[in-house]
């Protein structure tokens, strides 16, 4: 009885310390020093509350083109709009402006993130920048694995031309439950739940996934497909998570909504 005790107190502050480190498992952000030129692009930045602003960097067509609309793209857990730019080079060159966002932590982007609700105001906050400034018939939103349980509130919440999901999850307890199932859902204060807001999505989905992801199981988006049937599934046999945002699939898929 007494080994059970203990086991068990163990086990309780296993469950308190995952709590309240659940930000520094899910998200692995980059700060960027506030003088940083980025190499393309100029940023805006978006009101969220106070005198706070999220950070946010416009990469314009080419001088001389007359943009056709806007991608809005959300990155993953790591890295932030400096990888983001790199991540969004096979997005370019189609007549589009792309606006790229950085979550509060992440980039020059001050604060941290605090809950659900906060990540997915914050985005509809940017969304609605872009709102201000394009038509909402003129504007994709890309998400990439992170990013992709809020652009896929966003097209829930709003009426974009088409969303865009590259290795997506169903929602962030499913995530935890893969890698730590011993410890219970009611943990988790982030969910991003993709499976919900797809399930009823009248706008046009493509996901892009590797059959190789040791990140996000691919099994996720097949999920996703079976909830609503309706969403063009694409699959890149043997690519992992990190290739898949530069797979020729991707690419391909791009021109074709995009042409």
């Amino acid at each position: 009885m007494k080994w059970l005790k203990v086991i068990l107190g163990i086990y309780l502050l296993l469950c308190i310390g995952l709590f309240f480190a659940q930000e520094k498992v899910i998200f692995a952000a980059h700060h960027t020093d506030e003088a940083k030129k980025y190499r393309a692009g100029y940023e805006v930045e978006i009101p969220l509350e106070d005198q706070l602003t999220m950070n946010a960097l416009i990469i314009p067509v080419k001088a001389g083109t007359r943009s056709k609309g806007a991608i809005m793209y959300l990155h993953g857990n790591k890295g932030n709009i400096q990888r983001g730019i790199y991540q969004t080079r096979t997005m370019r060159d189609r007549g589009l402006d792309i606006m790229i966002i950085d979550y509060r932590g992440y980039g020059k982007t001050e604060d941290k993130p605090r809950s659900d609700n906060q990540m997915l105001t914050d985005a509809s906050k940017a969304y609605n920048y872009l709102k201000e400034n394009y038509d909402e018939s003129q504007i994709y939103i890309v998400g990439y694995s992170l990013g992709t349980g809020m652009a896929s509130y966003l097209a829930k919440t709003n009426n974009p031309a088409h969303l865009f999901l590259v290795a997506p999850f169903t929602n962030l307890t499913a995530i935890k439950d893969q890698y730590l199932w011993m410890f219970p859902d009611f943990l988790m204060k982030y969910k991003l739940d993709n499976a919900e807001h797809v399930k009823n999505l009248t706008t046009p989905v493509t996901i892009v996934h590797g059959t190789d992801d040791t990140v996000v199981d691919y099994k996720y988006s097949l999920e996703l497909k079976k909830i609503n049937n309706k969403i063009d599934l694409i699959t890149s046999k043997g690519q992992s998570h990190r290739g898949i945002i530069f797979d020729p699939l991707l690419r391909r898929a791009l021109d074709r909504v995009l042409k």
